[in-house]
């Protein structure tokens, strides 16, 4: 018996924050709110685009 094909699901595209945490850490957050997350644990976090 041949199997079906499972049909992928499509993401909504969401903005991507990146953030810059230190001078050698940089992580992609998803909005605002956890940005604001990161910069209480990182004071110096930048966002770079």
């Amino acid at each position: 018996m041949a199997r079906r094909k499972k049909t992928d699901k499509i993401k909504e595209l969401k903005p991507k924050i990146k953030v810059r945490l230190d001078h050698k850490t940089i992580i992609t957050v998803r909005d605002m709110t956890k940005y604001e997350f990161w910069k209480e644990k990182f004071p110096d976090a930048v966002i770079i685009d």
